[in-house]
């Protein structure tokens, strides 16, 4: 992270230190963006089926949110991303921007990835910081994240895992997933680049988008998440319990933006 010019309390340190990083579930130039709207409108009621994602098309273009998106902040001394719907491209979708914050939206979801092991969404950067990169903690901005938690045997911890839990629910009031997968749209690793998260195994990285080349564009992105996350963890997942989404800048304070289109889970492949 950058150096701060004032010394920190030791606790602060060690909260700093310990949710570095974590899932944060924990701007300028808006080229093709969105009217400011405040995020704190209230959303209509949404119709879709218990446990699902819910849309982000559901809501109206107004900035506000649909019902069962809430704010994730795991860094309370950071600005926060700012997230609101918007009309883009004939369809409403969520639009983030910020510089130098970091903070998610999460969606609470009962998914089974057996039945529904396909997960699609879409999603679009207009520019973005090339050094950013989860490869190096202290640069690991990434301009859009899919972040899926997992249930799990809580049992099964290591004794390193289980403190490491313990100490971010006491610091942030989050209790952690039993294991998180974040597909991340990353500045120099390559695509299906996997990374563990430097303080705990229950939370790693798949690169699924890089570089620049497919700037200033909607990419469609498909996933099969059983197989994805039996390659990166090495077992079988147990059912998902949230779907969130993160873009944050507080490493390198570069203006970030971007846009995430719906999120859903299906049977399967498209096309097919």
């Amino acid at each position: 992270m950058s150096s701060i010019a004032h010394p920190r309390a030791p606790a602060d340190l060690q909260r700093r230190r310990l949710c570095m990083g974590l899932p944060a579930l924990a701007l300028g130039g808006m080229l093709g963006g969105c009217a400011s709207a405040p995020a704190s409108r209230a959303a209509p009621a949404v119709a879709v089926a218990p446990g699902e994602v819910v849309p982000f098309s559901s809501a109206g273009a107004d900035g506000g949110l649909p019902r069962g998106w809430a704010p994730y902040v795991m860094r309370r001394d950071l600005p926060r991303t700012q997230y609101q719907t918007c009309r883009q491209d004939g369809r409403t979708v969520l639009h983030a921007q910020g510089t130098g914050t970091s903070s998610g939206l999460q969606c609470q979801v009962s998914v089974d990835p057996v039945q529904t092991p396909w997960l699609r969404w879409q999603w679009r950067v207009n520019e973005m910081d090339a050094r950013a990169t989860i490869g190096d903690e202290d640069i690991s901005d990434t301009p859009t994240r899919i972040i899926i938690g997992f249930e799990g045997d809580m049992s099964r911890l290591s004794f390193r895992d289980r403190l490491i839990f313990e100490q971010v629910e006491l610091f942030t009031g989050h209790k952690l997933p039993f294991a998180t997968l974040m597909y991340v749209w990353d500045g120099q690793l390559p695509v299906e680049h996997v990374r563990h998260h430097e303080r705990t195994g229950r939370v790693r990285y798949l690169v699924a988008e890089s570089g620049e080349s497919q700037l200033r564009q909607w990419l469609s992105v498909e996933r099969n998440v059983m197989a994805d996350y039996q390659r990166v963890f090495g077992e079988a997942p147990g059912r998902i319990s949230s779907v969130g989404v993160l873009t944050d800048s507080d490493d390198l304070k570069s203006p970030t933006e971007a846009w995430y289109g719906d999120i859903g889970f299906f049977g399967r492949p498209a096309g097919a």
